[in-house]
């Protein structure tokens, strides 16, 4: 069984990282995994929040995989605010990337940060094979 060792941790607000580990790549999705060409894993995990309401609450609803060099990155943070129905704006994270002039939506996690106390977004744990 392989082993891996986490290189460092990211979030949303992370975007230079994020947009040099990315750029030159294709992309590969096992299960909430980006796979880069070059062997890094991009683990994802949406913000968990509280236990006992709907605040900090986020999940992955896109995962896309890119056969092709990726040669831009653009980030996009989407605001819906709050109505009669929802006491809270509900908040959408998004990177884009693009290949031979094709713009794909890489990532997409969506939820609510509510009152605001229990996070928002998105982790993203960059891991590397362990040398044997």
């Amino acid at each position: 069984m392989e082993k891996y060792k986490t290189i460092k941790r990211l979030d949303e607000c992370d975007e230079k990282e994020i947009k040099e580990l990315l750029i030159g790549r294709k992309v590969k999705v096992d299960g909430d995994n980006l796979i880069l060409d070059n062997g890094i894993i991009l683990e994802v995990i949406a913000n968990e929040g509280c236990g006992g309401c709907q605040s900090g609450w986020y999940s992955i609803t896109k995962l896309n995989e890119v056969d092709n060099a990726i040669t831009n990155v653009e980030f996009e943070c989407d605001s819906i605010e709050a109505n009669e129905e929802n006491d809270y704006s509900d908040t959408s994270y998004k990177i884009f990337v693009f290949c031979e002039d094709t713009r794909i939506n890489l990532l997409q996690v969506d939820g609510s940060d509510g009152n605001g106390y229990y996070g928002t977004g998105y982790e993203i744990i960059v891991k590397q094979k362990e040398e044997m």
